[in-house]
């Protein structure tokens, strides 16, 4: 099983719809997917359709009150469970982190008898919750919003994934994916330019997220835009791309994997 882990320095980056979206698209090639949500204001479960931030989730499993299966959410998708974050109070959020480093681990190796792939979205910041997280997780993704200032967090995350190395920790940096880039706009292409010549070729994702209003009408109806209508808006299509660009990055491979090209005619 891969634990990956979204997060980032700078809020309001898309983070919470990157997570949900490419956990749908993870399922939808085939990959047992886990969506937890470790951010105590409960981003996953606030963006879904029915109530789901009000049941018992994460939390409540640290505590050990109930099972991993018992407060997983099973969703149309055979391969995709949700596992919200459960009633966190304001009192409970200063011993978020230490709940998370001391049960985390058990819950992972839970996880791991029924799932490929374990995504988790975070709350921002790379310390607190966050760096619990990172210390459990395989690899990091991280949303770069296609703005000046989110160019400015891209060194405070090299440094939490350089000093987190140097502890022991063997988590990988999966790679930066640009996130509400308007490529009509020259002020957001300057940025996804910089990020481009500024960091390694490899660290960055050909797939982007562009800016669109498909994301806002689908968070409106509590759905993935993936889901917005039988038809999904052209979008969507982006977060199968960064499944794919993912898949060899994060070593998730098939027995039955084939490369040879598939005829159209029989």
């Amino acid at each position: 099983m891969v634990v990956l882990a979204i997060a980032g320095q700078k809020g309001g980056v898309g983070k919470t719809t990157v997570a949900l979206n490419l956990s749908l698209a993870m399922a939808s090639r085939g990959w047992r997917t886990l969506l937890i949500d470790t951010d105590p204001q409960g981003a996953i479960g606030r963006s879904l359709q029915g109530g789901v931030h009000e049941r018992s989730g994460l939390a409540e499993c640290l505590k050990g009150e109930v099972s991993l299966g018992e407060a997983a959410l099973q969703t149309r998708r055979e391969e995709l469970a949700v596992l919200p974050v459960g009633q966190v109070s304001v009192r409970e959020m200063d011993n978020w982190k230490p709940e998370l480093d001391r049960a985390l681990a058990g819950l992972l190796a839970v996880a791991a008898g029924h799932f490929d792939l374990v995504v988790v979205d975070t709350m921002s910041g790379m310390s607190g919750p966050t760096q619990a997280v990172l210390r459990h997780a395989d690899f990091l993704l991280v949303p770069l919003q296609a703005e000046p200032l989110a160019l400015r967090s891209m060194h405070q995350v090299l440094e939490a994934v350089g000093q987190l190395r140097e502890e022991g920790v063997p988590l990988v940096l999966a790679g930066f994916l640009l996130t509400m880039l308007q490529s009509r706009q020259d002020f957001s292409l300057a940025v996804a330019q910089e990020a481009w010549s500024s960091l390694p070729a490899h660290l960055v994702l050909e797939a982007f997220v562009p800016r669109d209003a498909a994301f806002l009408e689908s968070s409106g109806h509590g759905v993935p835009v993936g889901l917005l209508r039988k038809r999904p808006p052209a979008v969507a299509m982006v977060f199968d791309q960064i499944a794919g660009e993912l898949e060899p990055r994060l070593g998730l491979t098939s027995e039955d994997d084939e490369d040879a090209p598939i005829p159209l005619l029989d």
